[in-house]
């Protein structure tokens, strides 16, 4: 299968790197629901870049044979030894000189990780970090573990119908810019002070959107996308609002609802939790009896009329 390069090179010029090295792509999460990361494997013989950049943050892992590798770092060129799980780390924007060295015929195997800075950013802010001074170093190590053990999670997902599912991507890219925020960034990385809360527009809006769509596929992503926040800098928030977390939050709602619904003695149990989002009735009567302390088939028995003999 043929995959198209979804992590471009670009020149210091801000022009598109047409010739890229003469690598073959083996491995792709293209055409997955993933929105923040690019898994790319990629087989290529030795090769040079010079000045060149990449608009995203990129890390590069050797996953075959050990390479030599040049590169410069102020001004002086330096050499670079590749063991199978090395980690390079390109930083977005920030030009790069790299020369591989590999016997004739040898090809190397490396692995791609791709992350958006915006998205990054929004992973900063979740973790209350001041986004203005967040700086991203170039880097080379001879390993590292934790990202290493995401990465194949990553690449596992792409090889699997994990990369089908948008919260298994989306899950393990915010541990990677995590762990990328925490051990390669600089000391400029500062916390900054938390406002206690939602402020009460993005409050009243975020339960109105919720109130809204009680019958539909409700998440944490969605709400905050509505409200204009990240997902976990959102979820920490409204749960010092309200003092709980959206998932336990949606769920009494949607349990609230149901009463009202069967309250009115127009629905049956099974019609009242599809419409407002559980997806039997099952399901709905676990919650209802955990909020209400019993199950709504005793709700109904109560309302039913009395039968004057």
């Amino acid at each position: 299968m043929k995959y198209p390069h979804s992590i471009p090179l670009w020149c210091t010029n801000e022009e598109l790197f047409s010739a890229n090295a003469p690598s073959r792509i083996v491995l792709s999460s293209f055409g997955t629901k993933w929105n923040d990361v690019v898994v790319e494997q990629h087989h290529f013989p030795s090769s040079e870049m010079a000045d060149l950049m990449y608009k995203q943050h990129v890390i590069v892992i050797n996953l075959g044979h050990s390479m030599t590798c040049e590169y410069k770092k102020e001004g002086q060129f330096r050499r670079f030894f590749k063991t199978r799980g090395a980690i390079s780390f390109f930083p977005s924007r920030q030009p790069f000189f790299l020369r591989s060295k590999l016997e004739r015929g040898v090809f190397a195997n490396v692995l791609f990780l791709a992350l958006d800075p915006v998205f990054v950013s929004r992973v900063a802010e979740r973790l209350e970090f001041d986004t203005d001074r967040i700086e991203l170093t170039e880097q080379r190590r001879s390993a590292d573990p934790t990202l290493h053990y995401i990465a194949m999670a990553l690449r596992a997902g792409v090889q699997s119908d994990d990369a089908l599912n948008r919260m298994y991507g989306e899950g393990l890219s915010t541990a990677l810019a995590a762990h990328l925020l925490r051990e390669y960034g600089t000391a400029t990385l500062k916390p900054k002070i938390g406002n206690g809360g939602l402020t009460r527009e993005k409050l009243v809006r975020a339960v109105e959107y919720i109130q809204d769509q009680l019958d539909t596929e409700l998440t944490v992503s969605g709400i905050a996308q509505a409200v204009g926040m990240s997902p976990n800098y959102f979820g920490k928030l409204f749960k010092e609002s309200t003092g709980q977390a959206p998932h336990q939050y949606i769920v009494e709602a949607r349990v609230k609802k149901a009463k009202e619904l069967l309250t009115t003695g127009k629905f049956t149990i099974s019609e009242a939790a599809h419409r407002v989002g559980f997806v039997d009735q099952s399901h709905l009567t676990r919650h209802f009896k955990r909020v209400f302390g019993l199950p709504p088939k005793r709700l109904l028995s109560r309302r039913r009329p009395q039968i004057v003999v």
